[in-house]
């Protein structure tokens, strides 16, 4: 028996439920068409399995009516971390917390809402990213359509709170996710971490940080601890950020920064002259030959732009740049830490 269990850790998820559905589907013939004994055991088979299925529907059943407020964020890291802290504090089990998986503030986000919308996102994204495909087929329930679906599916009942900072990606998520809830009559909360660390002491007179990862854990578990506190948004203030993702969604910008506290479109080759002056910058700290890792140079744009657009972004205009001539390489092609550039 020992034996069995070890070799049934070892298999994959899909495996195990392939095994039990042929189990399940000889022990259905053999209850309908066996000898006696077979049928009885068959039959006990059967039952356990009906007793254990309904045991973990009730028990799915209560928790989710232990959860009483519902949180959205727009990376999974940010869930993982938002789960974590909720941990802490003690109040996981009744806290749902739910992820998109993308990048808003690049691509095109028209018609968002709607298949056609969303499959020429698909689409513009594969065309540039090459990781994109993977990392979507990996978290089926946290892509737009699937999102959609439980966003609209969240009871009345429950409070649902936002979580965003100071960025293009996070902002226009909350202008997407607001939009999306606009029939909704229960009460909605918007936590804008950036603001919130305006309150302690370490930002007093500075910028906060522009991420919700880039908060410190302390302060972190301070703003998660006291989301309750916050007063749930008017309606009207409801209807204008949903005025504003129908404005945004109608342009064509496929670059979207955060300035000034307001989402602004850019062109897509707006952060090349960073990136080169980055490898120009960093080239006299490597060696001779003048090639710098691609992975310093994206950590470099970050700290002088303080725009969230991601790693596979700055990657594709490298790629870009290299293709126009203006950058060379060395390496892999691939992730950042396979390859090296410079100046031609």
């Amino acid at each position: 028996m020992d034996d069995f269990r070890k070799k049934l850790r070892e298999l994959q998820h899909g495996e195990v439920n392939s095994i039990l559905d042929d189990v399940l589907r000889m022990t259905a013939q053999s209850a309908a068409e066996g000898e006696a004994e077979r049928r009885t055991l068959a039959d006990r088979i059967l039952r356990l399995w009906s007793e254990r299925e309904q045991q973990s529907r009730r028990s799915r059943l209560g928790a989710d009516e232990m959860r009483r407020h519902v949180h959205i964020v727009f990376a999974l890291s940010d869930a993982g971390s938002l789960k974590v802290t909720l941990s802490e504090l003690g109040k996981r089990l009744e806290n749902e917390v739910l992820a998109f998986n993308d990048l808003f503030s690049v691509g095109p986000i028209g018609n968002l809402d709607q298949e056609e919308g969303q499959r020429c996102r698909e689409q513009w994204m594969n065309e540039r990213f090459p990781s994109h495909r993977g990392s979507s087929f990996a978290n089926r329930e946290n892509r737009i359509e699937q999102m959609i679906q439980t966003l609209g599916s969240i009871p009345e009942s429950k409070s649902v709170t936002i979580w965003c900072a100071d960025n293009a990606h996070d902002q226009t998520g909350l202008r997407f996710a607001l939009h999306l809830l606009g029939d909704r009559k229960g009460p909605v909360r918007v936590v804008n971490a950036s603001d919130a660390c305006k309150s302690f002491s370490p930002y007093a007179g500075d910028e906060p940080p522009y991420a919700l990862g880039l908060i410190p854990r302390e302060i972190y578990g301070e703003i998660v601890g006291r989301f309750e506190l916050l007063a749930p948004m008017e309606s009207d203030e409801r209807r204008q950020y949903e005025a504003e993702w129908l404005e945004l969604s109608g342009q064509a910008h496929t670059l979207r920064f955060w300035r000034n506290g307001r989402i602004v479109g850019v062109a897509e080759e707006v952060l090349d002259s960073g990136i080169t002056g980055a490898v120009r910058k960093l080239r006299y700290e490597v060696g001779e030959d003048g090639f710098v890792k691609a992975g310093r140079v994206v950590a470099e744009v970050f700290e002088h732009t303080n725009q969230l657009v991601g790693d596979s972004f700055l990657s594709y205009r490298m790629w870009r740049l290299i293709s126009d001539g203006v950058l060379e390489f060395k390496g892999l092609p691939g992730e950042l830490y396979q390859y090296s550039v410079r100046l031609r």
